[in-house]
């Protein structure tokens, strides 16, 4: 067994039904303070999914345990910031921005506060308060029993604030994006540098940012061979696997993405089940991929749902971070499946933020 400094438990609940994606959250919430730990509530930071639905049973459940909450859910290294309330892309609400036309879980509302259903104190803190030296006695007096703290936050430091000022307050959960998690400290030993020989990268995503990062990197990097896969003609899962075989055999890093060109299906309950569709093969591939490697292998997973698919059908039980001096995350060793020692994992949902990201991991 693995004893872990962060629990992460994936509810896997952003593109189903509402009910079933706060039953999921109720439980995992209720276990997780059963057995003693801190909570929070990841979120998205573009506002997508079920958010009223997993929100309320979260609190809820927390609430009877005599929480508060601090609600965060700016990503400011990534452009996404919360402003008067409201979450923002850039100079854009998130309404405004691509985030609203997602195909999967479109951003409807930029206002936090719509998001917290029943009865609940909420109070606002701007980013004068949030700068305050006075931040954490501020949190102190409005952190009564199921209250809720709407935080403005525009940059790294304002998050640092507020995560350091929240966990000093034991009864405060946090509710954020991985932005509140901003400037965690990393292993105290000392992890060897990251040595690899083949470079997969591979995604499932569709987003505007990350195709942006896939073409600098294609057009950047000399030894490098894309694989598109086109969703409505899926290959099988040994055809994608052979590509990506042949290209290190060539001595190239390898690219795997889907062909974002084709018309989506305007039904958004069939959009899901073949998104699901690409998601699971992929991560079958990923999973085939690393279990034969014979050399040192980085495989840059970009999206949530696509690692999480391919956490579950390799039976990983746990990563342990070995670097966090990359652009945009920190590699991690598998634990648990044999034939993954060779393997290192650098996941992130929403991209890398710069558009050479992709290209400076080939460069290292």
């Amino acid at each position: 067994d693995h004893v872990p400094d962060l629990l992460c438990i994936s509810t896997d609940s952003r593109n189903i039904n509402a009910t079933t994606a706060a039953n999921r959250v109720s439980l995992a919430t209720g276990w997780a303070l059963i057995n003693g730990f801190r909570l929070m509530k990841k979120v998205d930071s573009l506002m997508r999914g079920n958010l009223t639905s997993e929100l309320d049973a979260f609190m809820s459940e927390a609430t009877t345990a005599g929480c508060s909450f601090l609600f965060a859910p700016a990503l400011p290294n990534q452009g996404r910031v919360t402003a008067g309330g409201h979450q923002y892309h850039g100079s854009q609400l998130i309404t405004e921005s691509e985030a609203a036309t997602d195909p999967l879980a479109p951003a409807s509302n930029s206002e936090l506060k719509s998001f917290i259903s029943g009865e609940r104190p909420i109070h606002q803190l701007d980013l004068e308060q949030v700068r305050d030296p006075s931040l954490a006695e501020l949190l102190q007096r409005l952190s009564t029993r199921g209250a809720v703290i709407i935080a403005d936050a525009a940059t790294d430091d304002d998050m640092v604030r507020l995560r350091r000022a929240a966990l000093n307050l034991p009864q405060v959960a946090l509710i954020g994006s991985s932005g509140i998690l901003t400037d965690i400290p990393a292993l105290p030993q000392v992890a060897a540098p990251l040595i690899f020989t083949n470079l997969l990268i591979i995604t499932a995503s569709r987003r505007k940012e990350v195709k942006d990062q896939l073409r600098h990197f294609a057009e950047h990097v000399e030894s490098s061979r894309s694989i598109w896969v086109d969703p409505d003609d899926l290959p099988a899962a040994t055809t994608i696997c052979e590509s990506i075989r042949t290209a290190f055999a060539d001595g190239s890093s390898c690219l795997v993405a889907i062909e974002s060109s084709t018309i989506l299906d305007p039904d958004l309950q069939q959009r899901r089940l073949q998104a699901a569709e690409i998601v699971n093969l992929l991560a079958n591939c990923l999973q085939a991929v690393c279990a034969n490697q014979n050399v040192p292998l980085l495989a840059v997973i970009l999206g949530g749902d696509l690692a999480q698919a391919f956490c579950a059908s390799a039976g990983i039980e746990a990563l342990s971070v070995q670097e966090s001096s990359l652009k945009g995350g920190a590699a991690s060793k598998v634990l648990g499946p044999k034939g993954f020692q060779d393997v290192s994992i650098l996941m992130r949902s929403g991209g890398f933020g710069d558009a050479d990201a992709l290209s400076y991991l080939a460069e290292k």
